[in-house]
């Protein structure tokens, strides 16, 4: 409907106010103009009205409170990225030596992730030396894992989550206030999606966020042996949680949030 343009309005005096002459008009019909050009650069640098859904999700859109993209827009981590051993490390030491020596061998995670496969490929293997700590293999024989305020890492979380992919003795593993960021619990819920052994994750206290938590999304749908997970004291993403949650609560055992904890 269109509107009907308002007169203006009459002075004090009662009198209308003069009509401005043709210069004044001019004027004033090119600051109008112009005004009209920067609004029309300002929606075009927002992408204007037709782009709204554009705009809402960079910021975020009405599906994220925080505005911060969600969930959605971060990918599991990526573990696909395999390296190349380091300069001086042959394969062979690796998958046929009883005691592997990386104690002088800083890994990047790439080359812990082709060193890992390559030691789980050892029949012979008894020991590894890494830079702080040693893993011995004869505690993969145990039925629990006692490694809470360690200070294991990335690289170690990558190796022993490697080994244990095909462990059926051990149910119960506890990596609490460690070092491990996003790359070494993200291997370890990967690892989560084949061992169908182990009954008791806890990585309360650690170091990593939105993408090692996505990684678990996957893992608590694919594992239903597992029976307690605590995730507290991290940086989750309240959609990640909710995400987890219902993913475990998949499992019929587990109804309710039954021995999940963040």
């Amino acid at each position: 409907m269109s509107k009907r343009k308002a007169e203006a309005p009459a002075g004090r005096s009662g009198k209308a106010k003069a009509a401005p002459d043709e210069d004044e008009q001019d004027l004033v019909g090119s600051a109008k103009d112009d005004g009209e050009d920067e609004d029309d650069g300002l929606d075009a640098a927002l992408g204007g009205d037709d782009d709204e859904d554009d705009l809402a999700a960079v910021l975020g859109g009405d599906d994220d409170e925080d505005g911060l993209g969600g969930d959605d827009d971060v990918p599991p981590f990526d573990a696909t990225e395999i390296g190349e051993l380091p300069d001086g490390l042959e394969q062979s030491q690796l998958t046929d030596e009883e005691d592997v020596d990386l104690s002088k061998i800083e890994l990047t995670v790439p080359q812990a992730r082709r060193v890992a496969q390559l030691l789980a490929q050892n029949g012979s293997l008894s020991k590894i030396k890494l830079p702080a700590h040693s893993i011995s293999i004869s505690d993969l024989e145990e039925d629990e894992l006692e490694w809470d305020s360690e200070e294991y890492n990335d690289v170690e979380a990558i190796i022993i989550a490697e080994l244990l992919k095909t462990n059926e003795t051990v149910k119960r593993l506890d990596l609490a206030r460690n070092c491990l960021s996003d790359a070494g619990v993200a291997a370890i819920a990967q690892m989560l999606c084949v061992n169908k052994t182990i009954e008791y994750v806890n990585l309360e206290s650690n170091e990593f966020g939105e993408r090692g938590g996505v990684a678990f999304i996957a893992a608590v749908a694919a594992n239903s042996t597992l029976s307690y997970l605590n995730l507290k004291e991290n940086s989750l993403p309240a959609t990640v949680k909710s995400k987890i949650s219902a993913n475990w609560q998949l499992c019929e055992d587990r109804a309710n949030g039954v021995g999940l904890h963040f």
